[in-house]
């Protein structure tokens, strides 16, 4: 799945979002979107390359709430308050194994594995507890699809 299918598949829920913004006061697609510049500086820092679909989903979308996902965002705020990709995977994967990109809510992480310092497209479901890493997702997209979007 490319960006312009993704976009398409995601249309339903940029309708309710605005709807729900305007209705309640708060959006379903809530993300803080980053620069190319500061995606290149979180691979530098991390030491990882990260998926092209996953920076491409980050320019137009960014981290935060998407739908019933809430991934992390590249850079968080400026007060340091919120989880960012950097601080929870210093804290989760100083290893590197995996990048940890959106919280389960457990404990647990859906992450990207890595290999030889670049991520995999597949997306994983990381146990906080010890279990065995388990594949959820052929690509970024997908994932934001099947679990943001409950389909």
């Amino acid at each position: 799945m490319d960006l312009t299918e993704f976009d398409a598949r995601v249309e339903e829920l940029r309708v309710k979002s605005a709807a729900s913004q305007a209705n309640y006061g708060f959006a379903l697609i809530d993300g803080r979107v980053a620069s190319d510049d500061e995606i290149a500086e979180i691979e530098r820092r991390m030491g990882v390359t990260l998926p092209t679909a996953y920076k491409a989903f980050m320019r137009s979308y960014g981290g935060g709430m998407f739908g019933f996902v809430d991934l992390l965002p590249i850079v968080g705020e400026p007060d340091g308050r919120e989880d960012d990709l950097l601080t929870v995977n210093d804290r989760e994967f100083p290893d590197r194994s995996f990048v940890a990109v959106a919280p389960v809510g457990t404990g647990d992480y859906w992450a990207f594995p890595v290999v030889e310092g670049r991520c995999r497209d597949e997306v994983w479901f990381c146990f906080h507890d010890g279990g065995e890493p388990e594949a959820v997702a052929a690509g970024f997209l997908e994932f934001v699809v099947s679990h943001g979007l409950k389909s």
